[in-house]
């Protein structure tokens, strides 16, 4: 398990940004080496793009092509789409964005500004 957090200066649109994280999430996954990969979002628009097999003619088409390039390194990619109650842990680490200068990873560890999204959904899922 690891967690990573990055302001993105001046995104043009929601899903741009969330395209954006996807693709440094892949960037963040091939550096720890991991082989199989879940990616989760909350906007069915940038996952549908990314589990497409067609080249994406939207705004964010060139950051798709190197989303589906990044794919490539691993054994396995899954891309999966959440409602947005589903995915509280990347709100929270988002907002958290904000407070650090530059990015700020955890390895092996939850994040304090995540702690408590993070502990209901392990007790819910079970």
């Amino acid at each position: 398990m690891a967690a990573l957090t990055q302001i993105i200066p001046l995104p043009a649109s929601v899903e741009i940004v969330k395209v954006l994280a996807a693709r440094r999430a892949l960037i963040f996954a091939k550096e720890l080496g991991f082989d199989h990969v879940i990616l989760e979002g909350d906007s069915e628009i940038a996952i549908r793009a990314m589990k497409s097999e067609d080249y994406s003619a939207a705004t964010f088409g060139h950051i798709i092509s190197d989303i589906k390039a990044l794919s490539s390194h691993f054994r396995s990619v899954i891309f999966q789409h959440t409602r947005r109650q589903g995915n509280k842990v990347a709100h929270s680490l988002a907002q958290a964005a904000c407070n650090f200068s530059s990015c700020c990873t955890w390895i092996e560890e939850v994040p304090v500004c995540t702690f408590v999204d993070y502990s209901a959904k392990i007790i819910n899922s079970t």
